[in-house]
């Protein structure tokens, strides 16, 4: 994992390609890579491929699979299952799916077709070691920033580990060659702070959608690359408002949106699931397997797969909000017993 040595922050969700100072106005070259967190296919598929968010909002025009290799069908359960075989290959890596986002800036959207992102995409993986593995590349065209994500098995198709040693410097690298190759744009750090909440907005509304839970909406904000944390009352110690961090800039939720408060989302919340009030909880992290037979990867792959793989289900469920047991205690405890009358002697 890199370090900021100095703030002993982990830089490995987050880097950039190169920094350079004019006139105290620091630039950033664009590309941009960052680098999000592993975890198992349902989870970030589910999220790449819009799976798990309003259809009404994110319609099939708002996203699309550009290129992919390794994965047998198009749709999300087929994709997954694809993932998941190639997986079963080495199942001591307990996140075996990785996942980085490239985004680009406004200005070269005139020259990033699908043909050029794909081009983009696969000379990045190549620098970073990423090869002879399943991977699935989607374009997102919800925002104004042109970017694409990259899904990729950390399981390559001989049952071996990617190498993902030194991942933030060869990612470093790998962008400052392919913007001096291609000539892509430099733009202003004011510009990114802008651009990034710009980008954080819409995958918070996605995550809302008809959730229920504090619980439910940090596992949803997850493979977005986005964590959240509550600041309290120092009177009462209650959370009082929220922050939204993407791994290199933070935001106030109201900073974000008005309706990114931490009252409004709690309310919000609370509606969803028909209770009066709702708290944050501290979760551990969640991770979905399938159970599938390990196998060689070529045709054998593809057997299991048309005879029918067992889909994961329950993504996103919450588990239940009280215990029953301590619920009926209380209940009972609140009620008043009745006296008893005595006998008269």
């Amino acid at each position: 994992m890199a370090l900021d040595k100095a703030k002993g922050r982990d830089l490995s969700r987050w880097n950039f390609s190169h920094t350079r100072q004019v006139e105290n106005i620091k630039f950033l070259i664009v590309m941009i890579a960052k680098i999000l967190a592993k975890g198992a296919a349902a989870d970030i598929v589910g999220y790449v491929m819009r799976e798990f968010h309003d259809k009404e909002q994110f319609t099939p025009d708002t996203w699309r699979v550009i290129d992919s290799d390794g994965i047998l069908g198009n749709d999300y359960r087929r994709i997954v299952d694809s993932f998941d075989i190639g997986a079963s290959l080495n199942k001591r890596i307990s996140k075996p799916i990785g996942h980085i986002a490239v985004s680009f800036d406004k200005a070269d959207l005139p020259r990033l077709t699908d043909e050029f992102m794909v081009q983009l995409a696969k000379e990045y993986m190549e620098r970073m070691g990423i090869r002879d593995t399943q991977y699935l590349i989607v374009r997102h065209l919800e925002t104004g920033s042109p970017h694409f994500h990259i899904v990729y098995n950390r399981v390559n198709l001989h049952g071996k580990a990617i190498d993902e040693s030194n991942n933030f410097d060869k990612s470093r690298d790998a962008t400052k060659a392919i913007k001096l190759k291609y000539g892509l744009t430099f733009s202003p750090k004011k510009k990114l702070y802008e651009d990034a909440i710009a980008e954080m907005k819409p995958k918070i509304q996605a995550a809302m959608y008809r959730c229920k839970s504090w619980d439910e909406f940090r596992r949803r904000l997850s493979p977005a690359g986005i964590t959240v944390e509550f600041y309290n009352d120092r009177d009462t110690g209650k959370p009082q408002g929220i922050r939204f961090s993407d791994g290199e800039f933070t935001f106030n939720g109201s900073k974000i949106d008005r309706a990114f408060s931490y009252k409004r989302l709690d309310k919000f919340f609370a509606k969803n699931a028909g209770i009066k009030e709702t708290q944050p909880q501290q979760t551990a992290p969640i991770s979905v397997t399938a159970k599938v037979k390990e196998s060689p990867v070529a045709n054998i792959v593809e057997s299991i797969i048309e005879t029918g793989c067992q889909a994961l289900g329950g993504l996103f469920q919450v588990g239940p909000g009280y215990d029953p047991e301590e619920e009926a205690f209380i209940h009972r405890m609140k009620k008043k017993p009745k006296k008893k009358k005595g006998r008269s002697l």
